[in-house]
């Protein structure tokens, strides 16, 4: 894999996070669940209302995408695949993308990725969301580039009531990765932040008791909202 990590400030992570320390390996096995599932480029398409006969779409991301076990039924319109594992970070999501997302060239790849990443970085909300964002705009880079037909809807960070100290950074980089995708072809933003918190309280009912995983009410609110995103997505593609 090419280095896109090359001349990044680094300054903001903690040691053995950031990119270039060795990779956490110990989702292996879960990996090798999802390839063993889909056989990358045996993608049975769906039909769907607004384009006819539609590809694949990929969701590719951390614990949400993972636990949520009903994914594939309940996106079925939208051929969807759950290639969610462990608790990916962003640089864990580049690192597997050769085999999870990049061999099946998907017509859309949700992705989701968070505080998991806020985890490993030092600093005030400020630094740790520019840190995060740097690194947001070379790995998406990097997708687009491996990806050149894809289409990618990009998910702003959950907030989380079992995490209240990463919401200010994850309302930072939700406002650079929306502006990011009105700079970059190909993205499309799709803000959740305002699902789970109205800006005074969290809306504690759509988690599990950890208060950080989303329960079925939860995964089946953040599908009315990727749905309705997808359906302009995939309009755009058969318009």
């Amino acid at each position: 894999m090419k280095n896109i990590y090359e001349d990044l400030d680094t300054s903001s992570w903690k040691s053995g996070w950031e990119p270039g320390a060795p990779v956490f390996t110990g989702y292996e096995n879960e990996v090798l669940a999802i390839e063993q599932k889909y056989p990358a480029r045996n993608i049975a398409p769906a039909d769907v209302p607004v384009s006819g006969t539609v590809p694949a779409t990929v969701f590719y991301g951390a614990s949400n995408f993972r636990m949520w076990k009903n994914l594939d039924r309940d996106m079925a319109q939208f051929g969807a695949q759950n290639h969610g594992f462990g608790g990916a970070t962003d640089v864990l999501l580049v690192h597997y993308a050769d085999r999870l997302l990049f061999p099946y060239a998907p017509d859309v790849a949700v992705i989701q990725s968070g505080s998991n990443d806020y985890a490993g970085l030092k600093g005030k909300p400020a630094r740790q969301a520019a840190a995060n964002l740097e690194l947001k705009i070379r790995m998406y880079g990097y997708f687009l580039e491996h990806l050149p037909d894809t289409r990618f809807v990009l998910l702003s960070p959950l907030l989380m009531p079992g995490a209240p100290y990463f919401t200010e950074t994850s309302l930072l980089v939700a406002e650079g990765m929306e502006k990011l995708c009105e700079e970059l072809p190909r993205l499309t933003f799709a803000g959740v932040s305002d699902l789970t918190f109205d800006g005074t309280a969290y809306r504690t009912d759509l988690f599990k008791s950890d208060g950080i995983h989303l329960n079925r009410d939860g995964q089946l609110a953040l599908r009315e909202r990727i749905t309705e995103v997808l359906y302009g997505v995939f309009k755009n593609i058969g318009g």
